[in-house]
């Protein structure tokens, strides 16, 4: 009988050591994180937008002082910081020369492409098919740009 009970004390002694031991690693292990990605700056694509910025360039300035592409995941968004220039085009204009360069960025980077300006204009896929150019599209290869579309200053 004695064998007996030392057997059962032994086999309790263990079962609290196992639930021990695995309580001990519970809290030994960090929670699980979620890993979101940061977004990257893509210098490369910025470079081979250069182009594409060149031809509103030409046709109405420096509008745009600098822009920054960023991606992640599947989204490539490009900032576009204006100056003076900018403000004095009229909203159609604006939205002309937004559109460009969206299409432009499409064309070399993969997922949801998103441009965003200053005044805020958001350009993505579902705003390029209702927008209405009215045929005017100035650097497509077979039309003729149109004659600069400025605001008449009101002072």
């Amino acid at each position: 009988m004695t064998v007996f009970i030392a057997a059962i004390a032994l086999v309790a002694l263990l079962l609290m050591i196992g639930i021990e031991i695995a309580v001990l690693r519970a809290r030994k292990r960090p929670a699980k994180r979620i890993a979101h990605r940061h977004a990257r700056r893509q210098p490369l694509l910025e470079d081979r937008m250069r182009d594409a910025l060149g031809e509103p360039h030409s046709q109405y300035g420096e509008i745009f002082t600098s822009y920054m592409i960023w991606k992640r995941d599947q989204e490539t968004r490009m900032e576009l910081f204006s100056g003076d220039p900018w403000m004095h085009l009229n909203e159609f204009t604006r939205a002309i020369v937004v559109r460009h360069i969206w299409r432009a960025l499409e064309k070399l980077a993969k997922g949801s492409i998103v441009v965003v300006d200053i005044p805020p204009q958001e350009w993505s896929s579902q705003i390029d098919k209702s927008f209405d150019d009215r045929g005017i599209d100035p650097w497509a290869e077979d039309v003729q740009p149109a004659g600069p579309q400025f605001i008449k200053d009101k002072s």
